[in-house]
């Protein structure tokens, strides 16, 4: 056995899965699963420390009770010996346990990201970041400089792009690279990735020229005369993508590996992994080298579906490390990229009129393929962004339940079908994700990525823009992510983009729609709970009770108390919010409670600087500061 101890435990526990330590024989599969009756009780001291035994938590308590359990199951007892600094470790024959000091620090539940791509942020780490740059200019000297590191001849790939944030925001095209860096092919995608961005000698090796036709779900951008101006948009990427020479398999299971480390170091227990067969492939790589740290759920791409039913490719399948997930479509693309599928047009933008984004796959399109993957056991996770493609997408879903229910029946599993995104949503159809019983996959980061593009929205439209509350108030399931790597993969910038709606930098006038804010404990629900349920595993994971999964993380930021306050020093209302996340939480003002924007922006910001001591993942140390 091992004894976290010396520490401050918020379990996130459903009041029901609250039992004492006594109680550590409870059946994990039959725990409330009902997620808003969590209880987070600031009048009551916190427990002190949890007990495992291989990979399951046997109770959570304090140092003392659970050390009494621990004899209970020994034949001797023995003191316990010092032991110093974070983390260190010291072993007690007699009850043959160790102990792991967490040297006053806070226990969480593991953070699991519900939406990221592990093979393009491994690939992230290694490309030319273009992220950073003010101009054009600027982004064409970066690729110049990469290019004359490399051999002529060599591709230059890159992302982060961001014409929206350029000192002149208009569209790049292949008109200076061809002149800066004609001996290289290069590739660089927009920071939505939805875009590409590439010069003539790219075109020229994936063969495409002015009379290739667009194809379904995307376009090659062409000026007034016709010609390509090197922007390439969508499923039409995939035309030119498939030229980009891929790392060995051994090299990306290395980066796969050090990506791991990072999410680790993060506060990420596990993910839901959205890069199709490549990530498959490198964990698979890394599981068999024992060399996995981490819990993942895979998702499929559409290609890879008839290999998957022919395999025997179900949702929920696999072994606790490495869990089949389901299928991700595409409804259309993204803000930034100008493509997601709205209601109201684009403003007019480099020539561009009556833009209403693209639609990647009309609505028979994705029923017939979500239809396909449902039969077989396969759940479906549909990209939406625009209003018009969630109201699309959730038309899907309803003419998809009499065959989800039969599948259910059938593979005597739970089919929990997703929106990815859902930014941007009709209000007659916020309730509707409820009551089809669809979970939203959201990314708090790109609210606060997006503050410089909300122009582009038609206000009069009155959509719910990233509209975490409006969801939980209608009952809906919603689930917290990052999509990585368009955005950091650091959960507690993501809680800090929640609670505040405004610029990572903290300036409080960039707040958008103060009254759709969330508290630090839904927040954190939403990144523990929310993906749990998602993959089916309510029952096991997501909050930290006898009989759950051992995966959890010390930080040395307490969430659930504002920085340098106690709950006296908090208004009623702030100190109900915290000690019962029953209460809304998203009171009308937006202070959440606090007595201030700067207390609010103060706990907020010291959650988003949080640093991560260790990660606990069943049972082990797998990350260690």
């Amino acid at each position: 056995m091992r004894l976290f101890s010396n520490a401050v435990v918020r379990t996130f526990a459903p009041r029901a899965a609250s039992n004492t330590p006594a109680s550590n024989t409870s059946d994990p599969s039959t725990s409330n699963s009902d997620t808003s009756a969590e209880s987070v009780d600031l009048t009551r001291p916190a427990p002190d420390a949890i007990l495992v035994d291989g990979e399951t938590i046997v109770a959570v308590g304090t140092r003392a009770e659970l050390l009494d359990i621990a004899a209970a199951q020994s034949s001797t007892t023995v003191a316990l010996a010092s032991a110093g600094g974070v983390g260190a470790t010291t072993v007690i024959p007699g009850l043959e346990i160790d102990e792991v000091d967490c040297s006053g620090q806070v226990i969480l539940p593991g953070f699991v990201d519900g939406h990221i791509h592990s093979i393009m942020y491994a690939d992230s780490l290694t490309d030319l970041d273009l992220s950073q740059t003010k101009s054009l200019a600027e982004a064409v000297a970066a690729i110049r400089d990469r290019a004359d590191s490399l051999p002529v001849g060599t591709w230059v790939v890159g992302s982060g792009w961001d014409l929206n944030k350029w000192e002149d925001p208009s569209y790049p095209d292949r008109a200076l690279l061809d002149a800066e860096v004609p001996d290289h092919p290069v590739a660089m995608w927009s920071l939505d990735l939805h875009t590409l961005w590439v010069n003539a000698h790219a075109l020229e090796i994936a063969g495409i020229d002015e009379t290739t036709p667009d194809p379904a779900g995307g376009g090659f951008v062409r000026d007034d005369d016709g010609t390509l101006t090197g922007l390439v948009r969508e499923d039409a990427t995939d035309l030119v993508a498939r030229f980009i020479p891929e790392p060995s398999r051994e090299e990306q299971v290395e980066r796969l590996a050090t990506t791991q480390e990072l999410f680790l170091s993060q506060g990420l227990t596990g993910i839901h992994d959205f890069d199709g067969i490549s990530a498959t492939l490198g964990w698979n790589d890394l599981h068999e080298a024992g060399r996995q740290d981490m819990r993942v759920t895979l998702y499929l791409r559409s290609p890879e579906v008839p290999w998957a039913i022919e395999t025997g490719w179900h949702t929920g399948d696999g072994d606790d490390w490495l869990q089949c997930g389901g299928l991700k479509l595409f409804s259309d693309g993204a803000l930034g990229s100008h493509t997601s599928h709205m209601s109201s047009p684009f403003p007019e933008t480099d020539g561009e009129t009556e833009n209403f984004g693209i639609a990647q796959m009309t609505e028979d399109e994705l029923f017939d393929q979500a239809h396909i993957a449902t039969e077989a056991g396969i759940s479906v996770a549909i990209h939406a962004i625009g209003d018009q493609a969630n109201h699309h997408v959730l038309a899907v879903y309803e003419r998809l339940r009499d065959i989800t229910r039969a599948a259910e029946e059938k593979f005597d599993r739970p089919m929990r079908h997703r929106v990815e995104h859902a930014q941007f949503i009709q209000p007659s159809d916020v309730v509707r994700f409820a009551e089809l019983g669809v979970l939203a996959s959201m990314q708090p980061r790109h609210c606060i990525s997006d503050l410089h593009l909300l122009h582009l929205i038609d206000e009069s439209a009155q959509l719910a823009a990233y509209a975490w509350p409006d969801l939980l108030d209608a009952g809906a399931n919603v689930v917290f992510g990052s999509d990585g790597p368009v955005e950091p993969a650091n959960p507690f910038a993501a809680i800090y983009a929640a609670m505040t709606r405004a610029n990572i930098s903290g300036d409080v006038s960039t707040t958008f729609q103060p009254h759709r804010r969330l508290s630090a404990v839904e927040a954190i629900r939403l990144h523990t709970q929310g993906p749990a349920f998602a993959a089916g595993l309510d029952g096991r994971r997501g909050y930290l009770a006898p009989g759950m999964d051992a995966d959890f993380i010390v930080v040395d930021t307490d969430p659930c108390a504002a920085e340098g306050l106690d709950t006296e020093t908090l208004t009623t209302e702030a100190a109900a919010e915290m000690s019962d996340p029953n209460a809304s939480p998203t009171p009308t003002d937006g202070l959440l409670g606090y007595a201030s924007e700067e207390a609010l922006f103060a706990h907020a910001e010291a959650i988003r600087d949080t640093r991560v001591a260790l990660t606990v993942v069943g049972g082990e140390i797998k990350y260690r500061a």
